[in-house]
């Protein structure tokens, strides 16, 4: 489902737009899993993945941040259902990819941790308390994380960058990680500015959606300079990639801020 990924112009978007409006009307599915770490029942996956967090946190912050605890995550539930509702009202098409890829919301409490994705849960997505302290916090911890989800599936049919080994640093993650990891910051940060420009034309939003918006475009622009010079695309890649530039390119037009 690249709809709410920005496709490129050889997709046939008015097949894939009929497509989810037929899933959106249809489609009915299950309630979110929430789990909050230490204090709902955590299946072994979710330890297994709860512990790998904390491994990569020590490597790049020491383990001084990275001891997780129970949050009480009420109001933070609250803040991810509401972000949900919103998300619906702004951009549907990415609200039913969320619907679809994501099933299970893992809280949980570390000083360094924000918001976290593994290949190998896929369909869960662990959120920090920040990434759920508001609701348009939750609201662009949601788009990222599925922004990881759809891009991990779409690698699975479409190789993008050949030197995808190769180390850059960016705004995501100023520590060198790999090209391949660019790419995915590069692509969830567009699908935040983007769903976080659209909330903010709307009168009642909350002026918090309008910065962070700001800071999207700002660390988006970033990553995109460093991908840049280093980045070997593959034709698929460079198609994506240029999709990408216009994407940033327009809302920067529209918000140069």
């Amino acid at each position: 489902m690249w709809e709410a990924t920005r496709p490129s112009t050889d997709v046939d978007v008015e097949r894939i737009a009929d497509l989810i409006r037929t899933l959106g009307t249809s489609a009915v599915m299950p309630p979110l899993d929430h789990i909050v770490l230490g204090a709902s029942p955590c299946p072994d996956w979710c330890q297994w993945g709860v512990q790998q967090l904390l491994a990569d946190i020590r490597r790049t912050s020491g383990a001084g941040d990275a001891d997780f605890g129970t949050p009480g995550m009420q109001k933070g539930i609250e803040h991810l259902e509401a972000a949900r509702e919103t998300l619906r009202r702004v951009w549907p098409e990415a609200a039913l990819e969320a619907d679809l890829l994501i099933r299970v919301i893992v809280y949980v409490q570390g000083g360094a941790f924000r918001s976290g994705t593994l290949r190998q849960t896929f369909g869960a997505i662990y959120l920090g308390t920040s990434s759920v302290e508001s609701t348009p916090a939750a609201f662009e911890a949601l788009l990222h994380e599925t922004g990881h989800h759809a891009l991990y599936l779409r690698n699975q049919f479409e190789t993008f960058v050949t030197n995808g080994d190769a180390m850059v640093s960016h705004p995501l993650r100023p520590d060198p990680r790999p090209v391949a990891g660019a790419v995915h910051a590069a692509h969830v940060l567009a699908r935040m500015a983007f769903g976080l420009t659209r909330w903010s034309r709307e009168p009642t939003a909350p002026p918090e959606v309008s910065e962070r918006r700001d800071d999207a475009l700002r660390r988006l622009r970033g990553t995109i300079e460093a991908l840049e010079p280093v980045a070997d695309w593959t034709d698929r890649g460079r198609l994506y990639f240029d999709d990408l530039l216009t994407w940033e390119k327009e809302l920067t037009a529209a918000h140069p801020g």
